[in-house]
């Protein structure tokens, strides 16, 4: 049985037949689910993290499908937010890349070469980072403690559980250095998306995140879906709003994708109600069109600028992504 009701979180995902299903203020700190064979080939993992300054917008996603393993990292000036620096790897079999075992315990991590990204929880997340965009050398350490937080294990039938964690809105510390210059994330917001799935063969989702600061100062977060994590009425079980350490859900929303996705403005709208009135200029894109048979993936992930309304909270120019994904995997 699924409810939306914020619980605190219990000590593990449980097991076939007695999964944990839920909403929850935290982390679950073992989220481990059964596989053996070829269902291990099910199982999707992923951890992604940005953090937004004025100066800057940084991302990266680390990311273990079972067939295939992928590492993007993207590095954006805000002076010229056009211009991007872009890394993409791809790893057979995922060599190259371990998960940790929760997204609140334990270290996941990609090596290959002299390129290296580790992202390890105590009491909070430490990013520490050396990789190549561009040939130059993009190295780092950030940091950011956890507040009140989204954790969801959600029925995607009644045998294949998926778990996601969502943190958007973080206060980070740190430096990154590129292209000659040190950029200081003492004053960035930071988002997490940990997520471990027995997912669908067909899956696609439509998703947007925000992490900034409002005009009064106080840190705010937002992470909005459709069509990966629906109820039996077609809203989104992961929709949430961060605000001063605190989580609080929001209703189904719809994603306006225009005819061009990387010019057009996009809107996103609550479906009974006039709780998220957003819209979102695209200033430039991720993309991929990947096809290894056995592995399909189509997406756009625009960044950009939020302006509009979520509940009383005014978003005017707000930096965040979107992001339109079909994957067969």
């Amino acid at each position: 049985m699924f409810t939306r009701d914020i619980t605190p979180p219990p000590p593990s995902a449980g097991a076939t037949g007695r999964w944990n299903f839920g909403c929850f203020n935290a982390g679950i700190l073992d989220p481990s689910f059964e596989v053996s064979g070829l269902s291990r080939f099910r199982l999707k993992e992923w951890h992604y993290t940005s953090v937004t300054t004025d100066e800057c917008f940084f991302a990266f996603g680390i990311v273990q499908l079972g067939y295939v393993a992928n590492l993007f990292v993207y590095f954006v000036d805000r002076k010229d937010p056009t211009k991007k620096y872009e890394r993409e790897v791809l790893m057979p079999l995922g060599v190259g890349v371990s998960m940790a075992q929760s997204s609140i315990s334990g270290t996941t991590q990609f090596r290959q070469g002299k390129d290296s990204i580790s992202v390890s929880y105590k009491n909070g997340w430490r990013v520490e980072l050396d990789v190549a965009l561009d040939k130059e050398n993009l190295t780092g350490s950030i940091a950011f403690e956890p507040s009140e937080s989204l954790s969801v294990l959600f029925p995607l039938s009644e045998h294949r559980p998926a778990y996601t964690h969502k943190l958007a809105g973080m206060p980070s510390t740190g430096a990154l250095r590129f292209r000659g210059k040190t950029y200081s994330l003492d004053t960035g917001f930071a988002t997490v998306d940990w997520t471990r799935s027995l997912a669908r063969r067909h899956t696609f989702w439509k998703w947007a995140s925000i992490a900034g600061g409002l005009a009064d100062g106080s840190a705010f977060g937002l992470n909005l879906s459709s069509d990966v994590y629906d109820d039996a009425q077609g809203n989104s079980v992961e929709n949430a709003v961060f605000h001063r350490g605190k989580v609080n859900l929001l209703d189904g929303v719809r994603f306006d994708v225009p005819a061009d996705p990387l010019r057009d403005l996009w809107k996103i709208r609550s479906k009974r109600s006039d709780e998220v009135d957003l819209t979102f200029e695209p200033l430039g894109a991720r993309s991929m069109n990947l096809d290894l048979k056995v592995i399909r993936t189509q997406f756009v992930q625009p960044y950009g600028l939020y302006r509009g309304r979520v509940g009383e909270h005014k978003i005017d120019g707000l930096f965040g992504v979107v992001e339109d994904h079909d994957a067969i995997w």
